[in-house]
């Protein structure tokens, strides 16, 4: 995958650096972990503050256009950051297992 900074600029309000990209890539989509691990590699940046925003792809087309966040500190993404959104159980599906215990 190669990945290509397209613009890199400061927000001062919600202490973060705001990153577009745009990636190439042969085969399937890279997922949002090995984009983040990319970005992150590239700028010098701590994975525990990086964030995906969004990750936009046209069909047939090898190739993304991506938006990522990378805070300041874990607190300020902690106040700052939209949560990932949980996936819902289907209706009719069978609930998770409870973990065991020991």
């Amino acid at each position: 995958m190669e990945l290509t900074i397209n613009d890199d600029h400061e927000d001062k309000l919600f202490e973060r650096r705001e990153i577009s990209a745009h990636a190439v890539y042969e085969g399937k989509t890279p997922t949002k972990a090995e984009i983040a691990e990319g970005i992150c590699k590239k700028l010098n940046l701590s994975p525990d503050t990086f964030q995906i925003v969004r990750v936009d792809q046209n069909y047939g087309v090898r190739t993304s256009e991506v938006k990522a966040y990378s805070y300041k500190s874990k607190e300020a993404m902690q106040r700052f950051a939209k949560k990932e959104k949980e996936k819902k159980a289907k209706p009719g599906a069978a609930p998770a297992a409870a973990p065991a215990k020991s």
